[in-house]
């Protein structure tokens, strides 16, 4: 009964974007940080067996902004009581991305962007609810300072397919 009732904190979701100064009309990454907490799962974006729930990175397009790309990594195969066959889970800390375009004319000052994950998380024995985070994303976004990179290391684990060509 302690996980269900601690079911709320089994996942805690951070962002941050990859520029400290997003220009008008710039592509920019986001990166959303996953934690999920020890001795729980949760599935991956494509598990194997069609009746595991997903986990789901949902970025709002609005008037500011436009979701060019979500990259989701690939999760570790893994074995649990409960399913007959081998899953693809995601543990620990896990990197989700986003690729993301400011549109042109949008004006200077912080900007959030509107975001949710939706994921199922399961210890070794049993699953809880499905759950929905909804969260912001912030955006620096300015005319004229030139942007810094913001924490290189974490935005190298993206691999946005638009961006290898």
């Amino acid at each position: 009964a302690l996980a269900a009732q601690e079911g709320a904190h089994v996942v805690e979701v951070g962002s941050l974007v990859s520029s400290d100064a997003v220009k008008p009309g710039e592509t920019f990454q986001a990166a959303v940080l996953l934690k999920v907490r020890a001795g729980f799962h949760i599935n991956d974006h494509a598990p194997l067996d069609e009746f595991m729930i997903p986990t789901v990175l949902t970025v709002a397009d609005g008037p500011d902004f436009e979701v060019v790309e979500i990259y989701y990594p690939g999760g570790r195969r893994a074995r649990f009581s409960y399913s007959e066959a081998d899953l693809v889970v995601y543990e620990g800390e896990v990197v989700l991305g986003a690729l993301l375009k400011a549109k042109d004319g949008i004006a200077a000052g912080p900007r959030l962007i509107k975001a949710a994950l939706s994921y199922q998380a399961c210890d070794h024995e049993s699953c809880l609810p499905p759950k929905e985070i909804a969260f912001e994303i912030a955006v620096p976004v300015s005319i004229d300072a030139a942007g810094a990179d913001v924490r290189p290391e974490v935005f190298k684990k993206l691999r946005f397919k638009s961006l290898s060509k």
